[in-house]
């Protein structure tokens, strides 16, 4: 690959970049349960920000069960709280209205993980 056809593709990378949201840096841990063992994975959640239309859209890669989802604004208020059953509902998407910054924490009753949101 030429140094041009390089500098081509890495613009073109730069371009495409303002088409993805941003993505939601999880902490904490989840652990799953199965038959043989308790094991302790990766936080099998993807959470990402649409800056241009103000949606979080969390996309649950792992049958969880049942989990609350909460967002709180930068004071701590809650602003929403739904259960979700992730067997059934894989992908949520919500509204994040005025918000521009706050928490998305994700639980259920057990593991808990969370992610900043800045708009």
């Amino acid at each position: 690959m030429t140094r041009i056809q390089k500098l081509l593709a890495g613009a073109a990378l730069l371009m495409a970049l303002p088409a993805f949201g941003e993505g939601i840096d999880w902490h904490g841990n989840w652990n799953i349960t199965n038959s043989i063992e308790r094991l302790s994975l990766h936080i099998p959640i993807i959470g990402e920000v649409d800056e241009t239309s103000g949606n979080l859209t969390l996309e649950f890669v792992e049958n969880l069960g049942n989990v609350t989802v909460t967002i709180t604004d930068g004071n701590g208020n809650t602003v929403y709280q739904e259960s979700v059953e992730t067997g059934a509902t894989p992908n949520l998407t919500i509204s994040l209205g005025e918000l521009t910054d706050g928490t998305v924490t994700v639980t259920d009753g057990e593991n808990l993980v969370y992610g900043i949101i800045n708009l």
